[in-house]
């Protein structure tokens, strides 16, 4: 019952389907699901649920009609049909669905849009994929300033 499988015809168990990115499956935060935090995806991911963090997706990054993200996300693709806060930084293709909802600064190297979808603030098309000069420097922290004007 649960000792090896002598059917040589039977494909191996638990493969999904291949990743855009060539390695791994699709990483999925389906509707019921909220995550606090920052996270990093290795190969594709899907957001059906909410995200309050920042992501780095080494792949392509699809947020669904019910998805929420809000924070600072770096990807190789996305696709988005829900709804976006923060800052957006795309190496590739951006597709903006007609129901996508963006707020905050974007940069990808094209872009497509849909009639429909709904963004405000601003936008660079053609971005030439230099992420580090691109993502935004850590705030000063005023704690240690103070700490140090106090001695």
């Amino acid at each position: 019952m649960f000792g090896n499988n002598n059917n040589k015809d039977s494909k191996p168990s638990g493969s999904t389907a291949p990743s855009s990115s060539g390695g791994g499956g699709v990483n999925t935060i389906d509707a019921k699901t909220a995550i606090t935090g920052d996270l990093k995806a290795g190969g594709d991911i899907r957001i059906d649920g909410s995200l309050n963090g920042n992501l780095n997706c080494e792949a392509k990054l699809i947020i669904g009609p019910q998805g929420h993200i809000e924070g600072d996300v770096v990807c190789v693709n996305a696709t988005i049909e829900g709804s976006f806060k923060g800052n957006l930084i795309v190496k590739e293709m951006l597709t903006l669905q007609a129901t996508a909802k963006v707020n905050g600064d974007v940069k990808a190297k094209k872009m497509a849009v849909l009639g429909g979808c709904e963004m405000s603030g601003t936008c660079t098309v053609p971005f030439n994929g230099n992420v580090a000069a691109s993502q935004p420097k850590p705030a000063n922290n005023p704690l240690k300033q103070k700490q140090g004007a106090s001695n």
